[in-house]
């Protein structure tokens, strides 16, 4: 048991037994996301049936979220680095619909919130099949090119965390932590990802990070069925335009923003 954790857990003594057990899994939740129910109980000494219980009340309140049965630190539980976060999405909107204009395809913001990746907003022209992402929705980073940028770009604190975690095998093309390894490496060098049927058989999503002091503060995808996507490099071409409209929209920080790190051209760069 770790310092924090312990001193957490021992102001009980004093004070609320049940509001120090409540502060217990939150503090193991923000530095262990992920973590299975039973993991929590072990960690913080509470009895499994009273950790179920936290942990429902912690979820029905916006502190965690439960994916694939690993618990996560939730919205509530997320700090945005600048004032700019909070309304990312009315800024990025206008960008977000002049790429779905112009190629017809389904457009997603997405941030993360530890190890998982928050979809913001979605805007698509199409009536059709529809992409998984939904408003307010909760995926892992480990699939799909709406995340996977942001897994890329995140600390290697964060990068360990998810793959201690057991990655879900959503289709036959979901990568395995083994070569998630090496496909985050490649994220990094061109700035980008590509994915066909990670999340969804059929469907192709093409995934651009729009960084801030080296990490991914949102990524930008475009997603469609495979057949709509035949060119990729044309689909990343449209997210760099993107970019660029969203970063001349959002207020000036006085921190440059990047979004390929192999492009010596980045937006970001003002002169």
């Amino acid at each position: 048991m770790d310092t924090t954790l312990g001193r957490i857990l021992s102001s009980g003594a004093e004070g609320s037994s049940i509001l120090a057990r409540g502060l217990g899994l939150l503090h193991l939740v923000s530095t262990s996301s992920g973590a299975s129910v039973r993991e929590l109980a072990e960690g913080t000494g509470i009895p499994l049936a009273t950790t179920y219980r936290l942990v429902a009340q912690l979820r029905d309140a916006g502190f965690v979220v439960e994916y694939d049965g690993r618990i996560h630190a939730g919205s509530a539980m997320a700090q945005p680095r600048d004032e700019e976060r909070q309304h990312l999405v009315d800024f990025a909107r206008p960008a977000l619909a002049g790429a779905v204009r112009s190629t017809g395809l389904t457009a997603v913001l997405t941030v993360r919130v530890h190890t998982l990746a928050l979809c913001l907003d979605v805007l698509t022209l199409s009536r059709g099949p529809s992409a998984v992402y939904k408003v307010g929705q909760t995926r892992a980073l480990h699939a799909g090119a709406s995340a996977t940028p942001l897994l890329a770009f995140a600390s290697q604190a964060v990068i360990d965390n998810a793959l201690a975690t057991n990655l879900r095998r959503y289709t036959s093309t979901t990568p395995t932590a083994e070569a998630l390894r090496d496909k985050l490496a490649e994220i990094r060098t061109r700035g980008y990802d590509v994915t066909h049927g990670e999340l969804q058989p059929g469907w192709t999503a093409v995934g651009l990070p729009l960084l801030q002091r080296g990490e991914a503060y949102c990524c930008l995808s475009l997603v469609g069925q495979s057949s709509s996507i035949p060119d990729p490099a044309a689909v990343v071409a449209v997210l760099r335009d993107a970019a660029v409209l969203i970063d001349r929209n959002l207020p000036e920080t006085g921190a440059i923003r990047l979004w390929n790190p192999s492009d010596p051209t980045e937006p970001g760069d003002r002169t």
